[in-house]
C-alpha cells in the first residue's frame, strides 16, 4: 500500500494526472478545491471526502479500492480529522493540513499538539497514521516555547509512532537532507514541513519513503509531495 501527502497549492484539477502518476492508495491534499474532490468521488473506485470552510481551499482525502472511507469525521483544531479506511486492514487516518490560526499559540504546531491532544484521549490503534503538512520543523522550536515540534515527535514516540521520513533515511529531525518545501518556489530557501507519522505496527511494514524532487514537482506547487511505501 502507498500512501501519500501534498500541498497542491491550488488548481488540483489541473494537477491531478501527475498527483495519480505516484500511484498512492491513500492521499491527503491540502488547498484542493470542495468540487473537485466531489467529481473525483463519484469516479469509479474512489471515495473521497473534503473538509473546510473555503470551497476553493480545504483538506481533502482520496481512497482507492480496495481501500474505502468507511467512517470521517472532522476534529478541531480546524483542518484535521479522523477516519477509519476499510480495506486489506483497517487503518485509523488522521489527516492535518496545520494553518494560521487567531492566537499564536493555536499556529502550525500549535494545531498539531491539539490534534494530539485528542489522539491521547483513547487508546492508538494498531495501524493509525497521521498525515500531512504541518508547517514546522525542529529548526523552529525556539519559536514556539513548550509546545514545539520536538515536543511533538516525542509525544508521537509516547504513543509508539514515528516518522516514516525520518525512520527510512536515518536523518535526524531538523537535519533533513530533502526538503518538501521550496518558500516562495525558491530553490535556495528550502524547508522539511510534511510528515508521515506511523505506529510501530505500521513501522514494521516499511518499504520505503520517497520525496518529490524540485525538478518534477516546483512547477506545479512549492511542496513535494511525500511517498510512503508499506507492505501491507
Amino acid at each position: 500500500m502507498k500512501l501519500v501527502t501534498w500541498n497542491c497549492a491550488g488548481g488540483l484539477q489541473k494537477k491531478h494526472e501527475k498527483l495519480l502518476a505516484l500511484d498512492a492508495d491513500i492521499m491527503v491534499v491540502q488547498e484542493c478545491s470542495r468540487a473537485f474532490i466531489k467529481q473525483i468521488n463519484g469516479s469509479e473506485g474512489w471515495s473521497c471526502v473534503w473538509m473546510g470552510e473555503n470551497p476553493y481551499k480545504g483538506l481533502g482525502v482520496l481512497v482507492r479500492a480496495p481501500w474505502t472511507i468507511r467512517q470521517s469525521q472532522a476534529l478541531k483544531p480546524r483542518w484535521t480529522g479522523r477516519f477509519v479506511i476499510g480495506g486489506p486492514a483497517c487503518i485509523e487516518l488522521f489527516p492535518v493540513w496545520a494553518c494560521k490560526g487567531d492566537v499564536h499559540a493555536a499556529r502550525y504546531i500549535g494545531q498539531v499538539h491539539h490534534l494530539l491532544d485528542i489522539i491521547e484521549r483513547v487508546p492508538v490503534a494498531p495501524d493509525a497514521i497521521v498525515l500531512g503538512d504541518f508547517n514546522s520543523n525542529s529548526i523552529w522550536d525556539g519559536d514556539h516555547r513548550l509546545n514545539n515540534h520536538s515536543a511533538a515527535v516525542d509525544r508521537f514516540r509516547k504513543l509508539g509512532m514515528e516518522s516514516a521520513y525520518h525512520t527510512f533515511s536515518g536523518d535526524r529531525q531538523g537535519e533533513e537532507r530533502h526538503p518538501t518545501l521550496w518558500f516562495r518556489k525558491s530553490k535556495d530557501t528550502v524547508f522539511h514541513i510534511d510528515y508521515a507519522f506511523l505506529s510501530r505496527a505500521l513501522l514494521s511494514k516499511l518499504r520505503g519513503v520517497v520525496v518529490g524532487r524540485c525538478t518534477d514537482w516546483l512547477s506545479v506547487s512549492d511542496h513535494a509531495p511525500v511517498l510512503v511505501d508499506l507492505d501491507l
